[in-house]
């Protein structure tokens, strides 16, 4: 990524596009280094370099132990094996102990490229070390996490703390829990409701409950359990009564009631007709929490709502 490019959603993401980082930042590598290759008049695959590799050093090696030397999944492995018998670079010899396996060997035509490679490797192994030799070291980096993942894999280590999250989420249900709803007068209330509703939008991918507010004559209000922000809400006085907007509950606190604590709250500081559009899925969560449907089906940008009107 140049300088010039503005940071995207998949970098803001952090930690969770770990995966997706690593992948472009490989594919990045193997598009500049197949180029390097053929500036040098070789035609190589970046691709083909782990097996190539392992091979001039230790051979033969049966498909399996191959395999694990490259660190790849058996069918990969194969169709790699396929795509360097085809450019014959590889051939194969029987086990003498074993005639079902195969083992695997590079040929001469292999060995040659090797020798023309070698310059190019030698170039390689200092742009990447210039690269990855920062403050935060990506080869260590990758060294660490590789150890990790050998002492424990990511699926394991995620099954053991989606069982972990179940039993606090069900200690948590069991015990009794605080709701405090208060009027934002701050500009930190403000941040922190604008963070909830930020988080609400992208999980909706912009399919939001409602338009948040942002005219001067909104009045927000904040929601927490526990002290800990859990949900946010705001309305503005209009010709028809007070427009209810930017309603939107953090997931982890959703079905503790606190949706129903903003509006029962915000109705007890200010009793007058309140009123929301809901969209379609939402409707029948309104009715229960004593709003009524108004008038006809009605369309707006958003998508298809109905004016609904808080009558407990």
């Amino acid at each position: 990524m140049t300088n010039k490019e503005t940071v995207n959603l998949i970098d803001e993401s952090g930690i969770l596009a770990i995966s997706t980082r690593l992948q472009r930042l490989s594919e990045q590598f193997r598009k500049d280094g197949l180029l390097l290759y053929k500036a040098f008049g070789i035609e190589f695959e970046p691709k083909w370099f782990p097996v190539i590799y392992t091979l001039q050093f230790k051979s033969p090696l049966s498909i399996l132990e191959l395999a694990a030397e490259i660190g790849y999944a058996h069918p990969s492995t194969i169709s790699l094996l396929k795509e360097l018998e085809q450019q014959k670079l590889i051939s194969s010899l029987r086990d003498k102990t074993d005639e079902r396996k195969r083992l695997i060997i590079l040929t001469g035509k292999a060995w040659e490229l090797i020798e023309q490679m070698k310059p190019v490797w030698e170039v390689m192994v200092k742009v990447l070390s210039e690269l990855t030799e920062n403050e935060n070291s990506l080869l260590k980096a990758l060294n660490e996490s590789e150890e990790q993942l050998r002492k424990k894999g990511f699926l394991e280590r995620a099954l053991v703390l989606v069982d972990a999250l179940k039993k606090e989420k069900a200690e948590r249900s069991s015990e009794p829990f605080e709701i405090e709803v208060q009027p934002v007068l701050t500009v930190g209330g403000l941040k922190t409701s604008g963070a909830i509703l930020k988080s609400i939008l992208r999980e909706t991918d912009g399919d939001q409950l409602f338009t948040a507010s942002t005219a001067a004559e909104s009045s927000h209000f904040l929601a927490t359990v526990h002290d800990l922000p859990a949900g946010t809400c705001s309305y503005r006085k209009t010709k028809t009564g007070n427009k209810i907007e930017g309603l939107a509950v953090l997931e982890q606190y959703r079905g503790m009631g606190v949706g129903k604590a903003l509006i029962q709250a915000i109705n007890a500081l200010k009793p007058e007709v309140f009123y929301v559009h809901s969209s379609l899925p939402l409707v029948s969560w309104f009715e229960k929490m004593g709003f009524v449907k108004k008038g006809k089906q009605l369309e707006e940008p958003g998508g298809l709502y109905y004016k609904m009107v808080y009558a407990p």
